[in-house]
């Protein structure tokens, strides 16, 4: 009589899974490096891989844990256990969840107060108040451009792990901060009850390495562990991995190293082969792609750093497969139109298609013409949220950036110290609610298809409205600080956003935004600069950023690929790039 687990087993493989899901799945070591491919399938391998684990705990104590960086992932996890019929899994003791919340429940939640003695628990940190930016305690001075000193608040303060030593920097171009005044920093933010996102993995290594006693429950809690996506873990995860590790807990990594492109959150590419090294555990590949063609796999593969990588199969006709198109415009207008045609021929739909991009500069260049960014101070700053809000759908990025200005508007109001002493108050939910309106109508906060005199005189009246129905009273008038400074006349006559209506509607994105899709069509565009550092990257054979970002955006093609490369680079590098396997546009 076939048995549960037999049972399970027949479910799993009744699914198709290839010859290296299968052997990943129902693998017999504890732990190992699955190095995947894109579109391999190693979120839908994890899933299974954990259904499996978890039917057949051998451990008398504990659970296994499932952990990626994305929601979306957690909820692929769990919609397969349940597919199977194993919702049971998902409960204690097992754990679903993203590394972050893993995080919060089992070391900050219940231990976090140990470290400043406080009687309740540490909590996100909701944002800057009045009251924090006049704290004198919350700033962290720094030399700046030109010798000049520039304060950083306790909230923008990143440790960072640097070897042996632990450092604190700022953000964006501010480097390494003043160990003692930074730590006090955070200290006293931690002291108020609250940590930041970027603060919140050093905190859980201080209290796991100054109490290890903590680490071990943890590895014996969770004896098994599983990583999706593991190629984005920055380094305070893998430091943490690592120790969990060293206390007794076995650890499946599975990622891809030539898809980590979040340097800027301190990933690290080199992560999991050092991993693979120091821990000296076994390597399974997952190498078929079940998203690219064979043809946009055999010219991406030279791109990116992994020869095993291969296709699902060839493209259906001639021209599904990757091209290059030389571009002549500022505005991307040659390889729009490539793309518009290419796509007709190849027999994929323009609305199934991308036009994905190096950074904002490009989207904005794709989707228009800004005249906005030589405004100054907090009108550029409104104008830039009303941008976020009309091109990106950035509802929470422009009601922050609006929520600043009103604060810096208004900052001397008592009511602020009441917000500041109950951030969870109904006042504080007010205040948010007001905002949060005025972002989301284009009547209040204007859209930046408005002539510049007419939006700057629009928003003055708007603003202050705004400050009046929240109840806040300013010490200065807002129209010495909405004003067309920086507009030349010509702009003052002319929308701050000039929309481009000539190519069809088609998502336009950037690449960290598609990382993790299939799109049947991709147009990727880039800028001179971008493209030569790809090119010599792959010439030298380095691992650099840039050579990752455009792999990933080349790897969410299915059917037709399409790079934009700018006259200067297509005139000087065409020949590399058709020794790769990629065709001409005509």
């Amino acid at each position: 009589m076939m048995t549960s687990i037999d049972r399970l087993r027949e479910t799993i493989l009744a699914q198709s899974p290839t010859d290296q899901q299968e052997d990943a799945i129902f693998a017999e070591e504890l732990e190992f490096l699955l190095r995947a491919a894109p579109g391999s399938g190693k979120t839908w391998t994890s899933c299974r891989r954990f259904i499996w684990r978890a039917a057949n705990w051998p451990h008398p104590v504990g659970g296994l844990a499932l952990l990626s960086f994305t929601n979306a992932a957690i909820r692929e996890f769990k919609a397969a256990t349940i597919n199977v019929g194993r919702r049971d899994l998902l409960a204690d003791p097992n754990y679903v969840g993203t590394f972050d919340s893993f995080v919060e429940r089992y070391v900050l939640a219940p231990f976090g107060h140990l470290i400043t003695g406080a009687d309740k628990r540490p909590r996100l940190f909701p944002g800057p108040r009045p009251g924090d930016r006049k704290n004198r305690r919350m700033e962290v001075w720094t030399a700046g451009k030109r010798g000049q000193r520039t304060p950083v608040p306790a909230w923008e303060v990143i440790p960072y792990p640097d070897g042996d030593e632990i450092r604190f920097k700022g953000p964006r171009t501010i480097g390494n901060l003043p160990f003692t005044v930074a730590n006090n920093a955070v200290h006293y933010l931690l002291s108020l009850g609250f940590y930041t996102h970027a603060q919140r993995m050093f905190w859980a290594w201080e209290l796991l390495f100054k109490r290890p006693h903590i680490a071990e429950l943890l590895a014996r809690r969770f004896p098994e562990i599983i990583v999706d996506e593991a190629q984005d873990s920055n380094e305070w995860l893998l430091v943490l991995l690592d120790f969990l590790r060293e206390k007794g807990a076995r650890i499946t990594l599975v990622g891809d190293p030539d898809q980590c492109i979040y340097e800027f959150s301190m990933a690290d590419a080199t992560s999991l082969t050092n991993l693979e090294t120091k821990w000296s555990i076994p390597r399974k590949p997952l190498s078929q792609s079940f998203r690219c063609n064979n043809q946009i796999a055999a010219a991406v593969r030279n791109v990116g750093g992994n020869a095993l990588f291969t296709g699902a199969g060839d493209g259906a006709n001639e021209w599904r497969r990757g091209f290059v198109v030389r571009e002549s415009s500022n505005m991307f207008s040659d390889c729009l139109a490539a793309f518009q045609s290419l796509a007709g021929q190849a027999g994929v739909s323009i609305n199934r298609a991308a036009v994905v991009c190096r950074g904002h500069s490009q989207l904005e260049s794709v989707r228009g013409k800004v005249n906005y960014r030589k405004l100054q101070g907090k009108t550029r700053l409104l104008a830039e949220a009303a941008f976020r809000r009309d091109s990106r759908h950035d509802y929470r990025g422009a009601s922050q950036a609006v929520e600043s200005i009103v604060c810096e508007l208004t900052g001397d109001d008592p009511r602020w110290e009441r917000i500041d002493n109950d951030p969870t108050s109904r006042e504080r939910a007010a205040v948010e609610l007001a905002i949060w309106k005025f972002v989301k109508s284009p009547d209040r906060l204007a859209p930046v298809s408005q002539l510049g005199d007419t939006w700057i005189r629009s928003m003055r009246t708007r603003l202050t409205s705004l400050i009046k129905e929240i109840g806040l009273q300013s010490s200065t008038t807002v129209g010495r600080y909405i004003k067309a400074t920086g507009l030349s006349p010509d702009q003052k006559s002319l929308p701050l956003f000039e929309s481009v209506q000539e190519f069809p509607e088609v998502r336009q994105d950037t690449i960290h935004q598609v990382k993790g899709e299939s799109i049947d069509a991709v147009l990727v565009i880039a800028g001179t600069r971008f493209w030569n550092s790809v090119l010599a990257a792959v010439l030298r054979g380095d691992n650099t950023e840039d050579r990752r970002l455009a792999y990933v955006a080349m790897t969410r093609a299915r059917h037709l690929l399409v790079v934009g490369l700018p006259k200067s680079h297509y005139d000087a590098q065409l020949q590399t790039w058709m020794e790769w396997g990629f065709r001409v546009a005509t």
